[in-house]
């Protein structure tokens, strides 16, 4: 892994996002990016002359954003991890992955809900966007949780595990040093479904050299099924392969599951078919 994109709206919750990111790039010798898109119209008043200014507006906003970058980058600690700050006028969603496709990202990593009230509602509509536009997998921040892997760590599959090269390289770097252990969930709908022995072995394969076992539950709702095991087992990262017009795609990227998801209060780390 050699770049981590973090897109920030300088909010708590984002601040929890860009020290999850510290702490990967500090064991994967990646750099971190941080970005701070500015809305068209945020620099103007509805008054025309006001767009001379907007190059002054973006450059107040990109010292701002080192500021508020270094406060959190903890030198003692994070001082070694290669830092660069980046500011664009546009609309978040496009912009952010316009970032990162431009910077060859390896991951995104961004908070899920950022200020309260619309703001707040904005930047959670950003996330989920995100994550159903980019392939590139993407680490979610809740609000009031950084990325620790000292506990538990939960990939919720269906066994259709089609990711590619680098998206595997990016999961195993970020399980590399985990101090509990990976525990990879299949929810069944019939509880009389046979056990996919077959399909264990190859997906143990592609997660080698990872210590990791396999369950099974019974359960018509697989996001209910997938909390009820994360909060048993207080997990400290929730996995998923999101297959595109799948039950999975539309488990994370629909409102009312989207809310679901957010009640485990984890972090998750998203991941996308070839």
């Amino acid at each position: 892994m050699t770049t981590i994109l973090v897109p920030t709206d300088f909010s708590k919750c984002a601040e929890n996002a860009l020290h999850s990111a510290f702490v990967l790039a500090e064991r994967t010798n990646a750099a971190i990016v941080v970005l701070h898109v500015v809305f068209p119209n945020e620099a103007l008043d509805n008054n025309i002359y006001n767009a001379f200014w907007t190059e002054e507006y973006l450059q107040e906003r990109q010292q701002a954003l080192r500021r508020w970058t270094e406060r959190i980058r903890q030198p003692v600690r994070f001082g070694q991890v290669k830092t660069d700050v980046h500011c664009r006028v546009g609309f978040p969603v496009p912009s952010i992955c316009e970032a990162a496709e431009e910077l060859k990202a390896d991951l995104i990593v961004m908070g899920t809900t950022g200020a309260t009230g619309l703001r707040g509602a904005i930047l959670g509509s950003v996330a989920a966007g995100v994550m159903a536009h980019t392939e590139l997998p993407v680490l979610s921040i809740p609000k009031n949780r950084i990325f620790d892997l000292t506990v538990n760590a939960v990939l919720a599959t269906d066994f259709r595990f089609d990711v590619s090269q680098a998206t595997l390289n990016v999961l195993r770097e970020v399980l590399a040093d985990i101090k509990g252990k990976l525990h990879i969930l299949h929810v069944m709908a019939q509880p009389d479904a046979p056990r996919q022995v077959e399909k264990e072995q190859q997906l143990s394969a592609l997660l080698h050299p990872v210590a990791h076992e396999f369950h099974y539950l019974h359960d018509r709702d697989i996001v209910q099924a997938a909390i009820n095991f994360i909060e048993a087992l207080d997990a400290g990262l929730l996995i998923a392969v999101a297959h595109r017009h799948s039950i999975f795609h539309r488990i994370f990227f629909d409102r009312t599951t989207r809310r679901l998801a957010h009640r485990a209060q984890v972090p998750l780390l998203t991941l996308h078919d070839m």
